[in-house]
């Protein structure tokens, strides 16, 4: 039997990602006498094959579906769409290539710039085909290599001070446990109903190994003069510079790796230790609490604080 931040190591899997696998029902881990968890032969199998899935750019979504409903034609519909995908994506860039290389061709010889686009503007016979292809097909992230090099959707943002209702658990499913108290409090007092409602959560510690115990915070903001009820805690956030992408619950690990990643190797940011990670509710809170909600439909923004090299 393998503990989990082993598993998180040997695989390159953030723990964050394992935990929301348990949570969907597609892992299941023991818990020992001293608390820690582990994953047995089977789950240590399955791990195994979710990442030869994702090897294979197979999004979670089919990934999730493939193990929870334990069919094989589900796996064989899932490998067949995926193939269909990953060909229309070689068709589109089969065009883009033949595109770009009829523009260079006739833009040779010209230095007016306005001269240039209007040759993507052309209706005619000489790219008409490739823009045909290109056309009707919505390319998404999705469809995109996982890699830092196409993470070009990352926003700068500066968050502003904020006066925020706080409250933290800490035991071995700290977010379920935080969540408990924190979700009926705003819903009670129908702060995601005022005027510059923001929600966040972050680890508080995170989890490291050896400890089976860590903790998770929550945010909400309030109006300066707000009342909080123990053991809620008033604060104040100073705000700060950060780096944030969107991502789904469902890929949250992944993403988190991916902006962290995006910031160590960018030329003018890098990661500013000493102000606090967040991860921003970016829909309707209702929605996202739900039970009846799937996680691949839930939304969050990532924040990274950033600082000037």
């Amino acid at each position: 039997m393998l503990k989990i931040g082993d598993v998180a190591k040997q695989f390159n899997i953030s723990n964050r990602t394992l935990r929301y696998w348990e949570e969907v029902g597609i892992l299941e881990s023991s818990r020992m006498e001293n608390g820690y968890r582990f994953y047995d032969q089977e789950n240590e199998t399955r791990i195994r094959q979710i990442v030869l899935l994702r090897k294979l750019k197979m999004p979670i979504v089919d990934i999730e579906r493939i193990f929870i409903e334990a069919d094989f034609s589900m796996l064989r519909e899932a490998l067949t769409s995926h193939l269909e995908n990953l060909k229309r994506d070689v068709a589109v860039h089969n065009s883009l290539i033949v595109l770009i290389e009829k523009l260079i061709k006739n833009i040779m010889g010209t230095r007016n710039f306005e001269q240039v686009f209007s040759y993507l503007e052309i209706q005619g016979e000489v790219i008409k085909p490739e823009l045909d292809i290109v056309s009707k097909i919505q390319l998404s992230e999705k469809g995109i290599t996982m890699s830092t090099k196409h993470l070009s959707n990352v926003r700068i943002v500066r968050l502003p001070a904020l006066t925020i209702a706080s409250y933290r658990a800490e035991s071995t499913t700290p977010e379920n446990d935080c969540s408990k108290m924190f979700n009926n409090f705003v819903l009670e007092n129908k702060l995601y109903k005022r005027d510059g409602y923001r929600f966040f959560g972050f680890n508080n510690p995170s989890p490291s190994n050896g400890n089976p115990v860590y903790g998770y915070e929550m945010w909400v903001t309030i109006p300066s003069n707000f009342s909080v009820p123990e053991p809620l805690v008033k604060k104040q956030f100073d705000g700060g510079l950060y780096a944030s992408i969107s991502t789904q619950m469902n890929e949250i690990g992944e993403r988190w790796q991916l902006l962290y990643d995006w910031c160590k190797n960018n030329d003018k940011y890098d990661v500013d230790f000493t102000i606090q990670w967040l991860e921003e509710c970016c829909m309707d809170f209702e929605t996202f609490i739900s039970d009846q909600v799937k996680d691949s439909i839930k939304q969050l923004d990532l924040l990274e604080p950033i600082k000037l090299k």
